[in-house]
């Protein structure tokens, strides 16, 4: 039994910018309707009433914590990108992060198409600037393939977070993007053939040819793929097997470890019969092109039949795991 109410409060900023809240209907509480800023001291004016009708003013400070630093953190998807239905959802942070559930707790990921399942998982940290500074990685990835055609819209409301060690969230931020067609690529290195399948329509079915696995280290490793850079024409080079500064056309990442699906003119007469690459999908003049133009960043290929798998050492390595064995990279 409270023995006042609320009738009236107004929040304040030390530069007077008044703090949006609300009053509860019972009159007991005032909740805030934003996040407030770091370091800054707020006043607040109020009318309380009894039960008699007796109004009394009150009026007080407080003052929010002038963190030690705040750690930036972005998303790998920008705002208004289509990519392809493998697509995890990367956040970034500038520097690692201690409480990692804390963090977590502040994501939320939905779509038009109702509650995905899915899971946050985080990776090792990682310099991934060559500075000497580690950064924290964590993926958002569905449990299956995400559907086609999906808008999905994810935040992390960091500001205010207490990630450890000193160190608070910067920023609030949010990506709203669009999952586009479900373009899947089927690669049996043992057809010699590359299949695309767009919305379970077979579409294409290009003559190609697979890492030589008979040669150490020129196998392309199997696993779901996920293509993440094109290029129209990119350099190419493999010390170990003696090649450098080699041009190839309509070259589609899809694996950090040099494999690339990519026009390759001189294994022409190998297209469809024989596995004579290096690592990457050669294709012939033309179809290198048409592929090209088709792939987005995203989109899965699911290369089959080698004797090399991928590893923690591939990226995007996602769905390596089982996605019962990818919840348990969560930090809740």
């Amino acid at each position: 039994m409270f023995s006042a109410k609320i009738k009236e409060l107004k929040v304040s900023a030390d530069d007077g910018i008044e703090v949006t809240g609300a009053i509860s209907e019972d009159g007991a509480t005032w909740t805030l309707g934003q996040r407030l800023a770091y370091n800054t001291t707020y006043t607040f004016n109020g009318i309380a009433v009894d039960a008699d009708g007796v109004e009394t003013p009150f009026t007080g400070t407080l003052a929010t914590i002038k963190p030690a630093k705040t750690i930036r953190a972005s998303f790998n998807i920008p705002n208004g990108t289509t990519v392809g239905v493998a697509a995890p959802i990367i956040i970034t942070f500038a520097e690692p992060v201690d409480d990692k559930a804390a963090a977590q707790a502040s994501f939320k990921v939905t779509t038009d198409k109702g509650d995905i399942q899915g899971s946050w998982g985080w990776l090792q940290d990682e310099d991934i600037q060559g500075t000497g500074v580690k950064q924290s990685l964590v993926h958002f990835r569905p449990a299956a393939y995400w559907p086609g055609y999906t808008k999905v819209h994810v935040q992390a409301d960091l500001q205010g977070v207490n990630l450890g060690d000193g160190a608070w969230g910067q920023e609030d931020i949010t990506s709203d993007f669009t999952i586009g067609r479900s373009q899947i690529v089927q690669a049996d290195v043992n057809s010699f053939r590359m299949v695309v399948k767009v919305d379970d329509k077979i579409v294409k079915n290009y003559p190609v040819s697979y890492g030589k696995e008979s040669v150490p280290g020129r196998a392309t490793v199997s696993g779901i793929h996920v293509v993440t850079e094109k290029f129209p024409t990119f350099s190419m080079c493999n010390p170990d097997f003696d090649y450098c500064n080699v041009e190839e056309k309509w070259a589609v990442r899809i694996n950090n470890n040099g494999e690339f699906i990519h026009e390759n003119a001189l294994t022409t007469p190998y297209l469809g019969k024989e596995n004579v690459s290096h690592g990457c999908v050669n294709m012939g003049v033309g179809d290198a092109e048409d592929y090209y133009n088709s792939a987005i960043y995203g989109d899965p290929v699911e290369v089959t039949n080698t004797g090399t798998p991928m590893t923690e050492k591939d990226a995007l390595y996602d769905w390596i795991y089982s996605f019962s064995d990818w919840q348990k990279l969560s930090a809740l």
